[in-house]
């Protein structure tokens, strides 16, 4: 094998596959990636067994054939020469107008072959769901499904048990994953085509880019039986100020348990924390009236409310001290995150 490329193409597509190489494995050859030169292109590979991803990129192919490299060592030089450098890769010598690498190259033949799916592709905008979810995710390993994100029923969903997020979605009637979040960061700000089959998705991410990833064992839970259908009190807030004002509040709660006090009384609601001799009390006008007295993460909170961009308002429907308390964005259908309230000593 032996090509010319751009610097630039060639460190862009390396950082691509960063996360589906694997890093000191069991079997070296994942530690590796997978360059495949033919046609006018090559084609580079990263594969964990758990996560695959593929990009091609233009280059001169001056003998067809494929080569699996050390990745980090390749990436390492790579992104240390001049972006208009030309590089020209021969079998495991790496050669620049700068100097001469020789990598330790392994057989491509040992490299694991990509999954098969043979199903159709449904073409998925999955981006805003993606941002809004990502934060509900569990990061608990003994949570296992948890730790992925649920696509199905027209709605992406993720929850750790503490808070819940649900996204309004256009999805195909019989599409029913749970995806792990890795693969789903994958694919924020894009269009995705997905097949999935046989507990393997094969995602068209566009530019030449495509992942492959396993689909979790098990069914998700049914986290619409966590949403309350009704509520006692109901209020909208500007959504800014009320970011603003839990930021501000939390320097203070952070100190002690990140635990603040939302307290609603009339047209107004009170942020409070309180933790060893500091504490910090913020008044917000909102419309609706509720009576009550709720306590929170207040990271939960703000995770929620980020999502909601560009929303101006974000309406608060809750029950007692206890039950779960939904947040939407004013004027936006279909999005539904939950979150739990903490109990406290009073």
């Amino acid at each position: 094998m032996k090509l010319t490329t751009c610097q630039a193409d060639l460190d862009h597509a390396l950082r691509t596959i960063a996360p589906a190489v694997g890093h000191r494995s069991s079997h070296p050859i994942l530690d590796c990636c997978l360059i495949q030169a033919a046609g006018g292109a090559m084609t580079i590979t990263g594969f964990n067994l758990d996560l695959g991803i593929t990009i091609t990129i233009p280059a001169a192919v001056e003998t067809d054939g494929a080569v699996a490299l050390p990745y980090r060592l390749l990436a390492g030089l790579v992104s240390r020469f001049d972006g208009d450098e030309a590089i020209t890769l021969a079998d495991g010598a790496l050669t620049a107008s700068a100097g001469s690498y020789g990598l330790a190259a392994a057989d491509a033949a040992d490299y694991p072959a990509m999954p098969v799916v043979d199903a159709t592709s449904s073409e998925l905008h999955l981006s805003a769901g993606i941002r809004a979810c990502m934060a509900a995710a569990s990061t608990d390993a003994s949570k296992q499904m948890l730790q992925g994100i649920h696509l199905g029923s027209g709605h992406m969903e993720a929850t750790d048990g503490h808070r819940l997020m649900r996204y309004a979605l256009d999805l195909p009637a019989d599409l029913d994953v749970v995806l792990p979040v890795s693969t789903m960061r994958l694919l924020q700000d894009r269009v995705a085509s997905i097949a999935v089959a046989k507990g393997q998705a094969v995602i068209d991410a566009g530019d030449g880019i495509t992942i492959y990833s396993r689909i979790m064992d098990g069914t998700y839970p049914d986290v619409t039986k966590l949403v309350p259908t009704e509520f006692k009190s109901t209020i909208t807030v500007d959504r800014r100020r009320l970011t603003r004002a839990l930021e501000r509040v939390a320097l203070i709660a952070d100190a002690h348990n990140s635990v603040v006090k939302l307290e609603a009384v009339g047209g107004t609601i009170a942020i409070t924390a309180e933790a060893d001799a500091n504490n910090g009390k913020e008044l917000l006008k909102v419309e609706g009236t509720a009576t009550g007295t709720w306590a929170f993460n207040v990271h939960y909170l703000l995770d929620g409310i980020k999502a909601f961009k560009p929303a101006e308002a974000v309406t608060i429907s809750a029950n007692s001290a206890t039950t779960p308390v939904v947040l939407t964005p004013a004027g936006v259908d279909g999005v539904t995150y939950l979150v739990m309230p903490v109990q406290v000593k009073s």
